[in-house]
């Protein structure tokens, strides 16, 4: 056996530098480091934070070898480690950025045994444990549960619980505090991530925000993600790393299923488990909201305001009713949609379905795809149009006079929400899509341009629209919830029987699947394909130094100077932009984004 101290890869926490070095181990900390271990080392003349990666890795020759300054405490484990060089690789990312993903807000020195509480049996309702063991029944691999809009996701957590340690994730703090909450009154232990890393690390059941599926579990039995669906489960910066995908891989790799619950499951979520969906039809069709279509084409031809008549109607009765009217429109990064004046529809793209824009030729040009085609109406013919660009400020205004009442304006660019007295005594808001995750509960729930919506030019446009009708139906309640059911989703658009109108109306979600496949498939949007779109200053770089990988299909750069990198074999574009040497400056590679439009 040698003599030799122990050695150990350490990757450094240092942006510019995304690479491990080798470092002693002082005899006196030999027992304490293993694989994922935070310490302190000395690089170019300063300490930094690292991570131990790798144990004993072969020594260069001749050079010796600096000693670690200090050993911090607990991080990732070596399973998790390796989870996060995979994340790294799935989102052209740098490893150090998933590391700190997995570490400890505050040093942690030692964890306890492990010790499991799974919550009351007599806690665990019948019905819904029913559904959540028969997705379950194939054992480990992915699972979707389609559930209701209104339905509270706590029974499924109570009931996947019972099987063991499971790593619950969803996508607002308000539900991850009503599922730890929940948990406890059951008589279940619940870690909320980030924040109680030891207990996660000795068999809790572990709540949290996308970051929990980066939570250590030594006794996982199970993996759920609540509102699979939701955008906010995606990172907006680079990298674009998605925790429904991390989910899916790290149960893999544990051997344990990976529930994902949904009451409109996903393109992603519905390939991964193969098509097998698990729904209680009955049970799904009750909880989902009356929606009231108004169909606008015949009545303004374009020309008049946000506010039909049966809108105005609508509002009325609800709050003659005592109810809470809430009105949204979306504003920034959407379509501006140009609507006929002949015929009173809407504009948009013969290729791809998304809204229109005029471009200086007068033609239009798609939003989405860039086809282009003649300023013509293809319904009726005519050649004049008119501009939608409402605005929430302008709305609230006439919306107002309308109601005779103060109206509260509310839109996510705000910095600060207003005070809860405020809201709650607010009969009328307006905002952007924002206003759905801050108000608890209305009467009426009314989008004043759906279509806004249903032609956004964002591949997952049908999606997001269908999901912004399940958060609506969240505050409205389900058709048959008892004293709420005259409570609607009112939505005015020119698309009335555009497919995800028709879902909503019948709560068939369902019925959107078959045609957004095969629209993905056609255009190469993910999962059909992966995509990876690279801006900013040090892009140009970056290009160049790629050249033209096999496999590989490049445009670009756009008018925003962006190049959009496209594969249908995910590790030729991941493999080729893994070896290229990074470029100075600042980098945007974002790798399958929410929104490439």
């Amino acid at each position: 056996m040698s003599d030799r101290p122990r050695t150990v890869s350490v990757h450094v926490d240092v942006p510019a530098v995304d690479r491990a070095f080798d470092y002693s181990v002082p005899e006196r900390w030999a027992a304490r480091v293993g694989v994922g271990t935070v310490v302190r080392v000395e690089l170019a003349g300063r300490r930094v934070r690292g991570w131990v990666v790798d144990l004993d890795p072969e020594p260069p020759v001749g050079i010796e070898l600096a000693p670690l300054r200090q050993v911090t405490g607990a991080g990732p484990d070596a399973d998790l480690v390796e989870l996060c060089r995979w994340a790294a690789w799935r989102w052209a990312g740098r490893l150090a950025t998933f590391l700190r993903l997995g570490t400890p807000e505050r040093r942690v020195a030692a964890l306890g045994g492990v010790s499991i509480r799974p919550p009351d049996p007599a806690s665990v309702d019948h019905a819904v444990g029913g559904l959540v063991r028969r997705a379950l029944s194939a054992g480990s691999g992915v699972h979707v549960l389609e559930v209701p809009p209104s339905a509270d996701p706590l029974p499924v957590v109570l009931a996947a619980a019972s099987r063991g340690q499971v790593i619950v994730v969803a996508p607002s703090t308000r539900m991850v505090t009503h599922i730890g909450t929940g948990l406890r009154r059951a008589g279940a232990s619940a870690a909320r991530w980030p924040r109680d890393f030891a207990a996660a690390a000795t068999g809790a059941n572990v709540v949290g925000g996308r970051g929990a599926v980066f939570a250590p579990a030594p006794a996982l039995a199970a993996i759920v993600v609540v509102d699979e669906h939701d955008e906010r489960l995606q990172n907006e910066a680079s990298p674009t790393w998605h925790a429904r995908e991390l989910a899916i891989e790290r149960a893999r790799r544990a051997g344990v299923p990976c529930l994902l619950v949904s009451p409109v499951p996903s393109i992603e979520a519905r390939r991964a488990a193969g098509g097998r969906v698990v729904a209680d039809r009955g049970w799904v069709r009750s909880g989902w909201p009356q929606v009231v279509v108004v169909d606008r084409r015949a009545e303004d031809r374009g020309r008049s305001g946000l506010f039909s008549p049966a809108l105005v109607s609508r509002m009325r009765s609800t709050l003659d009713g005592g109810g809470r009217v809430v009105c949204v429109l979306n504003r920034t990064g959407r379509a501006r949609l140009l609507a006929c004046r002949g015929c009173g529809g809407l504009l948009d793209c013969e290729a791809c379905g998304a809204t229109v824009r005029q471009v200086d030729d007068g033609g239009l040009e798609c939003a989405r795809c860039g086809a282009r085609r003649p300023r013509v109406c293809r319904s009726c013919g005519s050649t004049a149009t008119a501009n939608l660009r409402p605005g929430v400020s302008t709305v609230r205004e006439q919306l107002q006079s309308l109601v005779r009442e103060p109206v509260l304006a509310l839109t996510g660019g705000e910095r600060e929400t207003p005070g809860d007295a405020a809201l709650v005594g607010a009969r009328v808001v307006v905002g952007t899509e924002a206003v759905l995750h801050r108000v608890d509960r209305a009467g009426l729930v009314a989008f004043l341009e759906f279509d806004a919506e249903l032609l956004a030019p964002r591949y997952r446009a049908t999606e997001e629209a269908l999901a912004l009708v399940v958060a609506a139906g969240r505050l409205t309640g389900g058709r048959d919830d008892g004293d709420r059911s005259t409570s609607a989703v009112l939505l005015q658009t020119r698309l009335p029987e555009h497919p995800v109108v028709r879902a909503a109306v019948r709560a068939e979600p369902d019925s959107l699947v078959g045609a957004e496949w095969e629209r993905r498939l056609a255009l190469g949007d993910p999962p059909a394909a992966t995509v990876a779109v690279l801006g900013r200053e040090a892009a140009p770089a970056f290009i160049e130094r790629l050249g033209s990988p096999p496999g590989v299909e490049r445009v670009g750069p756009d008018e925003r100077g962006r190049w959009i990198l496209r594969s249908t074999v995910r590790a030729d574009l991941l493999d080729a932009l893994t070896a290229v040497e990074r470029p100075p400056g600042r980098l945007r590679l974002w790798i399958d984004p929410a929104r490439t439009g």
